[in-house]
């Protein structure tokens, strides 16, 4: 049996703050709060739930971003990306390098599983090779209207898929404003698709007629703010959403439309919030949308919080603030100083090296913003392979490590 302890500053369930508490590892699981081990370890900072990361493209993950918006709806901006230099450049990279970059993004940020909005067939020889975890067991299509992408089996088989097994059913919904589009919700009633295990990407359209239903449906909704003010100018109307109760997560899109990671993504989505609504959104109730609230769209029952019997997905914060969702929603990449995924280290601070090595876990070491970090697999040859393939050295805001070619 694998068994460690983990000590800080407290933890964030994120119910709750737990002060000076503890977690005991086993086999993956989290065993009990405030349970000790013979190998031990203290750190100076918060441990949080590890981040969901609801919506993602991680075949689309480059730099920099593409379009000329804002446009009606998703078609013109993706002629735009296939027609631009910077398509061309990314198609010498081979997908898995694509996707391994993709996987990389996330774990640096604090993710430690991520929605990736593709058909199976193309994700599946990758999953198993990243660094964070992905959804494996979903249903989807790619969006509600005629002019969609062939993804899956339709829209009323693909939901029939997802209520049978427990799954959910993932489809980008109200993304525009084309007379189509503004009716996705109406398709979704008649096609018999909108209900519980239904999550909505964008919502850009939806009016309030249409969040009612949402909300009674018992469906979710996934906010992607970056990304809806680059391609169109506007964004879902969340303070509607969040006053009928709806479930609403928060996730990145491509980074060649959306946010360089989670940790950007939030801060981004809390001052388009105030900007547009003229509110604040609580720091509370952002770090639930990259938690508990995914946790339950993507029917992750053990995931997303910090209790005994989920599994032991969970990151350390080194920003201490006097409120700490406050901690988690202004840190910074250097702030994350350590992720643990199914009870293993996977990145972190080089302080940590003893459990990464407790573990027995293949890392490397890299320089992130003047910190020595440790990071499984080999992120640096990455780098290189992905340089070499497209004739310079290729750097990313979302991966700022230092690396020679």
């Amino acid at each position: 049996m694998s068994e460690w302890s983990i000590a800080g500053k407290g933890i964030l369930t994120p119910d709750k703050f737990i002060k000076k508490a503890s977690i005991l590892v086993s086999d993956g699981i989290i065993d009990k709060i405030d349970g000790r081990s013979g190998f031990s370890i203290d750190v100076d900072g918060i441990i949080v739930p590890g981040l969901i990361n609801s919506h993602d493209h991680l075949l689309g993950t480059y730099h920099p971003k593409v379009g000329n918006g804002p446009y009606e709806n998703w078609l013109p901006w993706d002629n735009d990306l296939k027609s631009s230099p910077i398509y061309e450049e990314r198609q010498q990279i081979e997908n898995r390098d694509l996707y391994l970059l993709g996987g990389y993004r996330n774990l640096l940020s604090g993710v430690t599983t991520v929605s990736d909005h593709i058909p199976h067939f193309v994700n599946e020889p990758f999953i198993d090779i990243l660094p964070v975890k992905a959804l494996k067991n979903y249903a989807l299509a790619h969006a509600v209207v005629s002019f969609a992408l062939a993804w899956g089996d339709g829209i009323t088989l693909e939901y029939q898929k997802a209520a049978k097994e427990q799954i959910p059913f993932i489809t980008h919904s109200g993304e525009g404003f084309d007379d189509e589009t503004r009716h996705d919700i109406d398709t979704l009633e008649r096609l018999g698709a909108l209900g519980e295990y239904t999550v909505l990407i964008h919502g850009i359209a939806f009016n309030e007629h249409d969040i009612k239903r949402i909300k009674k449906a018992g469906a979710s909704v996934v906010w992607c703010g970056d990304s809806n003010m680059y391609m169109f100018n506007r964004t879902a109307n969340v303070k509607l959403m969040l006053e009928h109760g709806v479930n609403v997560c928060i996730g990145t899109d491509s980074p060649m439309s959306g946010g360089e990671n989670l940790l950007y993504e939030i801060k981004f989505d809390r001052k388009l919030y105030k900007k547009l609504f003229g509110q604040d959104l609580s720091d509370e109730t952002i770090v639930k949308m990259i938690t508990v609230n995914p946790s339950y769209a993507f029917k992750l029952h053990d995931h997303g919080s910090i209790k005994p019997g989920n599994v032991a997905d969970f990151i350390v914060i080194s920003r201490i603030e006097d409120n700490p969702y406050s901690s988690v929603v202004n840190a910074q990449l250097e702030d994350i100083a350590l992720v643990v995924i199914n009870g293993k280290p996977m990145y972190g601070d080089s302080s940590y090296k003893k459990l990464f090595d407790y573990n027995k876990v293949k890392y490397q070491e890299v320089i992130l913003r003047n910190r020595h970090k440790l990071v499984v697999g080999d992120l640096l040859g990455l780098l290189r392979r992905i340089s070499k393939a497209v004739g310079y050295k290729k750097e990313f805001p979302f991966i700022p490590v230092e690396f020679d070619i």
